[in-house]
């Protein structure tokens, strides 16, 4: 009767200590060992119980009682990161409650209630109670999003937002979803509070930089697309995006090495004549084309861009090489199909 009282005593402690709170982790982050330790410890009260004369045990009920659940409640103040002291264990299996932050690492588990027919049926059985996780609307957002479904994704990820507002994933997603929708503003506030939590993401800063370079904010843009470069220096997106923003800010040379780190020597120069060519700056934009046509001189592209630009500023000899050329390279082209 005492090992069945005390069995049912530990399952009630094992139930209470694992719903304490409405996120309930898998059983990945757990030790284990500690669970089974804790169970040894409440097998070995039993045996000592049982022994005992049935004066004995009227006696020593309650310290009976203590001995029993004294175990337990020690091991599951190890397995939830209390300490050794027996009271400050006790404390820490009774009132311990995971953090959402620590929630969010593991993966969501079912949540079984457990019956005892033995038990007595008139006690109110304790509140179980199942959020679905910020994990789940983070993916259906995040999968809304990449199907193109902008105005579900949204309403997913603000869910999830709701839970966790400092999640720089949430907010860089939701400045994704906002810029889709042509809603610069809250754009560029949900990628500011993402680089704000997570002040090392590079693609999170490249985000926001870019955002910042499309609304012509090209001070703040330079600044966070330098700093995406610095962490992410493989990156060729952010060396793009950077050296576009450097143009913007006329800085021409940094910009050509920044093209150059993010597409190579003759595409840059055929980038920093594009660039230069819509701010008026013809001359430069040849210079950059002639560089480029003297790395590969079979482009037609090049020499097409050349022959204009030479025209444009009044240099009809050159145009007119260059329109030589450009029909000759075509010539050969057509040939050798």
């Amino acid at each position: 009767m005492a090992k069945t009282t005390l069995s049912s005593l530990l399952a009630l402690v094992l139930l209470v200590a694992l719903v304490s709170h409405p996120r309930i982790t898998s059983a990945e982050g757990y030790d284990w060992a500690a669970l089974v330790a804790a169970e040894e410890a409440a097998e070995a009260a039993e045996n000592e119980t049982a022994q005992e004369t049935a004066e004995t045990q009227k006696k020593k009920s309650g310290n009976g009682f203590a001995r029993a659940l004294g175990a337990p409640f020690r091991a599951l103040g190890r397995l939830f990161g209390g300490g050794n002291n027996k009271k400050k264990s006790e404390q820490s299996a009774k009132q311990h409650k995971i953090s959402e932050k620590q929630a969010a690492t593991f993966e969501s588990a079912k949540v079984f209630r457990v019956k005892d027919a033995r038990g007595d049926s008139s006690a109110p059985a304790p509140a179980v109670v199942v959020n679905k996780p910020v994990d789940g609307h983070l993916q259906k957002g995040r999968e809304l999003l990449n199907a193109g479904k902008v105005n579900e994704a949204i309403a997913e990820l603000t869910a999830a937002e709701s839970v966790d507002p400092k999640s720089a994933e949430i907010q860089n997603l939701l400045g994704v979803a906002y810029g889709s929708k042509g809603m610069p503003d809250r754009a560029l506030k949900a990628f500011e509070a993402a680089v704000r939590a997570d002040k090392n993401n590079a693609q999170y800063l490249n985000n926001y930089g870019f955002l910042l370079l499309q609304t012509s904010n090209f001070e703040g843009a330079l600044k966070q697309l330098k700093r995406a470069a610095k962490l992410s220096p493989s990156d060729a997106r952010i060396w793009n995006n950077l050296a576009i923003a450097q143009c913007q800010r006329e800085k021409f040379d940094e910009a050509y090495q920044s093209f150059v780190r993010a597409v190579g020597e003759y595409d840059a120069h055929v980038n920093m004549a594009a660039q230069l060519l819509a701010q008026g700056l013809g001359q430069e934009a040849i210079k950059h084309l002639e560089v480029a046509n003297s790395l590969r001189p079979e482009s037609i592209e090049v020499l097409t861009r050349l022959a204009g630009l030479y025209r444009m500023t009044g240099r009809i000899s050159d145009a007119e090489t260059a329109r030589r050329n450009l029909i000759a390279l075509q010539t050969s082209a057509a040939a050798q199909k």
